[in-house]
């Protein structure tokens, strides 16, 4: 049986036009994009030691109860959030 997290992994890796992967880290990569599904914002530090420094846009997928908690943490770092179908809801600036 699928858990959230992996039908939320296939449906981003689906829309960025990637690949998801259950056992490597990111969750999703795609041609430019890399994405860490978690499923609270208290895996946000471990999400992003998994993106690492990586070139290009990098965004970390939470669902969408979580994205005050995660807004407040998040702020002033470069790496996106989006929810769990693959809307963005703060940019990556990483380049």
């Amino acid at each position: 049986m699928a858990t959230s997290h992996d039908i939320a992994a296939r449906r981003i890796a689906r829309k960025v036009k990637g690949r998801f992967r259950r056992k490597r880290s990111p969750d999703v990569k795609g041609p430019r994009i890399r994405v860490a599904v978690k499923m609270t914002a208290k895996e946000i530090s471990k999400a992003l030691r998994e993106l690492g420094g990586g070139s290009g846009p990098a965004f970390i997928a939470l669902p969408t109860k979580e994205h005050p908690k995660a807004l407040k943490r998040m702020s002033g770092l470069k790496t996106g959030l989006m929810d769990y179908t693959g809307n963005i809801k703060k940019r990556s600036t990483r380049k």
